[in-house]
Formats: C-alpha cells, structure tokens, sequence
C-alpha cells in the first residue's frame, strides 16, 4: 500500500472524498487528512507519502506554496490538484513543479481513481527499479567481498547501513540444491525463481529481504544477526525455518550451511570462506540438512585411500554376483567414510578405483561398459550437488548393475575365453603361475575361473596346470642332463623337494627313479 494525504480547508470535501473512493483497491491507503497548507506540510515532512491530494485556494499556504516547499524540502512527495477554479495559470505553475494531474470540482471518481492507478503503476515502476539497483549493488558488493576486492569505502557504507539498523553481528548462509542431474528426471526451477523464493522464505521469517547471490553451486547471502531476533540468536533455527518455507514451495534437495560468526561487516569474507569449508563436511554429519561452521570447527578432512581389503571384497563381490555380500560391503565402506570424515575427493577416489576395476573386468571378457545405464552417474557424480545417500544408492546401483553384466559375459565367454586362459597357461606353466594370478590378469573371479575350467576341461585347474610341469620334466629327465633341481626351476617349482614330492605323486616314482628307469630301456 502507498500512503496518501488529504488536503482541503473544506470538511466534507475531505471527508466525501475519503469514503468516495476505495482505496485498497487502488493500492492506497489514507494515513493522514489536514486543512491547510502548514498543517499539511508538517504533516509531510512527519509521515513522508507517497501522494497527496490537495486543494488550490486555501488559508495559510495555499497549493501551490505546499507543492513549492515539499519541492525545495527535496520529498519525493507526488501530488494531484483539485480545485473549483477552471484556471490555466494554476495549471502552469503546478506544472512547473512536475504535478500532471489537475482535477476540478466536483470531484469525478472515475477522474481520481484514474489518477491513482496511474501514479500506482508510476511507484510500482520505482520500486522495482530501487530494488533492481539495490540487489545488483548488493550482489556485487558479495562478488567483490568474496574476491577480496570490495573497496573501504564501499565497506563502510553497507557497515553503516547494517549498524544503523541495529546489527552487531554477521554470517554468510549458504543453501546448496541437491540430486538435480542430466541423466535424471527432476527439474530445477529457474534460477531467478529459486532466488525470488529464497528471499520471499527470509522476508516472511523476519520481514527483512536479503540479497541473494548466484554462487556457481549454490545460493548465499548475509545473515545480520537481527534477522535472528525471532530465534533467540541461533542461525540452526532460522535456516530451519528457511528450509521449511522452501520445501512448501520446491519438492528439492535443499542443505543449508552457515559461516563463523563476524563482529563486523568488514569481516564478512571470513564467514563465507568458512561457509564454503562447511560445504566439504557435509558427507560427516549427512543426516543433518543444516550444518553450522560451529559444527566441524574443531574437526579435521581425512585424505585416505580406500582400504585394500574393501575394495577387493567389493571387486570379488560384484564378479561372483553376491548381492547380499555386495550390499553389506558397500555398507562398511560408506559408514566408514562418514565415521573418519573421509574427504569428498577421497571418496570420489575410492568410488573410481573400484569403477575402474570393474571396468577393466568388462573389458577384458570382450564386453561393452556402455551397456551400464549407470556408469554415466557413477563417473560425473562429483560435478553436481549430491547427498550422501544419493551418493550411496548411486554407487550400489553401478555394482549391482555391473555384477548381473559380467555374470552374462560369463555365460557367453564360453570356451573361447576359457580356451584362451587354457593357451597361456600351456604357454607359460613355466612361471610362477597360480589360479588367482591368472583369474587377476584376464580381470576374472578365481573361484568363478576355477569352475568354468573344471567344466570345460574336466580337471580342476592346479591339477591341470601340474599336469603341464610333471609332463615337461618327464620329457626333460629324458633328453637332458639337468639335475633334478634345476629341472624343477624349468617346469615352474621353486623347492626342488616340493618337485619331487609332487613328482612321485602323481607318476608313483621320483624324478631318479624315472630316469634310471628310461636309461636301462
């Protein structure tokens, strides 16, 4: 509503204009009535309208002196004149004084409520321009603190500003949108509406509207403490009160954090750099959707790799298909990265090196990754706002779909793949090879390797593979001369004794035995 003054010496001019016409409607409301020009201009200076409606000829100071001193009073003060006098000389000197609207006697209501829809619009206009001005200021006085580069000057006018209307103290508030991605199907509001609805959210907590500034993965602005006043100064319960107004508007993700506490708003750079470390916590206390700088103040990032043992289990998990193993692994890891306040880059390691292992499983069977629908998410997660749990079901979406990818290539490898396994052990029985080496360099599960070569070849594969040597050694006892122990290094076997025990095993004679044996023939 814009505030508007009566002026008229005649009572129920003033009185019949006032119930003429209704106001609200218009966008008015009447806060004040005088007879003359001195009251009137008291009254002006006192309560400051938008517009005043007053009457030419009139005792004391008549219009045009009211209108002459607001003027040189420099109020931004509108006017329209009414009178009964049909007097262009009047008209040109109102007109000198940028009035516009001349109205006669008798009052015509369609005349005056014409007039008032005009100058509505007129202030409607300002308005907007004011606060279009103030928020672009206002957003590059936070673009310029944030780089260091707001000048002294300019520091000490907002510090004014703020101090005068009763601020002691500052923070700088951050509200994080998060789960919006390209490969999903919610939408994000248009940046200008989110940033409308964030103000619109403050202005109704505590009748104050901030400005708001576009950070490239967030939304932040200053918090005076007066805007705390209806909290009892606690920053948790407002952004409460912030992120519930917001989820009346949005079905999103929002968190919200807060910077350290400055005592002045030259300061405030301090509390919005601490803000931004409070963004890298959020994966310690995931469960909260407000976390204050207070919070994680005494707390430190850990910078660890994921540990051997769970990513191998994670690996053989997702390779033999174990849903049940794979889920509770999965469990282990992620309750340990928020209990050691593992780092957000340490775990987007941890989450790639296990994508890579099983990427290079995939690979290695002949199979095409780009069927995982959700490799995509699992490889581009970190370029967007994410919540724990998010982050969770992402990763267990990846492994469960991969384990059901590689269990299909397992079906359709066949005895090609297997046959290519069986050639490089024939090829290099010689070496120090064993069923786990060799299911770790075709990207394979051993126990999963172990069965498939049980299947096509009839022998499980360390009998097979001692097949190879003691066939090897027998050939050599025949055409060579070597000593046993440097036939046993030929054929793969590292302990000479371990040679011949296995020897005797499996041909019911030692490596001597076998030789005199072929010598008397």
């Amino acid at each position: 509503m814009y505030g508007i003054i009566i002026v008229d010496d005649e009572l129920f001019v003033r009185k019949g204009l006032i119930e003429m016409i209704d106001w609200e409607s218009s966008g008015f409301e009447v806060i004040g009535e005088a007879d003359n020009g001195e009251d009137a201009l008291d009254l002006i200076c006192k309560l400051q309208p938008h517009l005043v409606i007053t009457d030419i000829r009139m005792p004391s100071l008549d219009g045009i002196g009211l209108i002459q001193a607001v003027t040189e009073a420099q109020l931004e003060t509108e006017f329209i004149i009414i009178s009964g006098y049909n007097d262009f000389r009047y008209a040109q000197q109102a007109v000198r004084y940028g009035v516009l609207d001349y109205v006669l006697k008798p009052i015509n209501e369609n005349e005056i409520v014409k007039a008032l829809h005009k100058y509505r619009d007129k202030f409607s206009a300002q308005k907007q321009l004011q606060e279009r001005l103030i928020t672009h200021e206002g957003e590059k006085l936070i673009e310029t603190l944030i780089r260091g580069e707001a000048k002294d000057n300019v520091l000490e006018a907002w510090e004014k500003h703020w101090t005068g209307m009763g601020a002691k103290e500052f923070m700088y508030g951050l509200l994080e949108i998060n789960n919006v991605f390209p490969w999903g199907d919610r939408l994000i509001p248009p940046k200008a509406e989110l940033k409308n609805a964030i103000q619109q959210s403050v202005q109704q907590i505590c009748s104050e509207t901030p400005i708001v500034y576009e950070h490239r993965r967030a939304f932040g602005f200053i918090i005076p403490d007066l805007y705390l006043s209806g909290h009892n100064g606690d920053a948790r319960s407002f952004m409460a009160d912030c992120l519930l107004q917001l989820d009346n508007l949005f079905s999103l993700d929002i968190q919200a954090y807060v910077g350290r506490t400055v005592s002045s708003f030259m300061l405030l750079k301090h509390s919005y750099v601490s803000a931004k470390e409070t963004v890298q916590y959020k994966y310690f206390r995931h469960t909260q959707r407000i976390l204050l700088h207070s919070d994680i103040a005494d707390m430190d990032l850990n910078y660890v790799h994921i540990r051997d043992e769970v990513h191998r289990t994670i690996i053989e998990a997702i390779e033999e298909n174990n849903e049940h193993q794979l889920v509770l692994v999965i469990d282990r890891m992620f309750t340990e990265f928020a209990e050691k306040v593992v780092s957000q880059e340490a775990i987007k390691a941890a989450t790639i090196q296990c994508v890579h292992s099983v990427l290079n499983t995939v690979r290695s069977m002949e199979g095409d990754e780009k069927r995982l629908a959700s490799l995509v998410p699992i490889m581009n997660w970190q370029d967007h706002n994410i919540t724990f749990s998010e982050l969770r079901a992402l990763f267990e979406t990846f492994a469960l779909e991969a384990a059901g990818l590689i269990q299909s290539l397992y079906q359709s490898y066949g005895s090609g793949g297997i046959y290519k396994i069986k050639c490089y052990v024939d090829k290099n029985f010689h070496e120090n090879l064993n069923l786990k080496s060799i299911a770790n360099q075709f990207y394979m599960n051993s126990a999963y390797l172990g069965q498939i070569f049980k299947k096509n070849y009839g022998m499980y594969f360390n009998d097979y593979l001692l097949q190879l040597r003691i066939t090897e050694a027998k050939k050599l006892l025949r055409q060579t001369d070597l000593r046993i122990y440097e036939i046993a290094e030929q054929v793969g076997f590292k302990n000479a004794d371990y040679f011949v025990t296995q020897f005797e095993k499996l041909g019911q004679m030692t490596p001597t035995e076998y030789r005199n044996r072929i010598g008397k023939r």
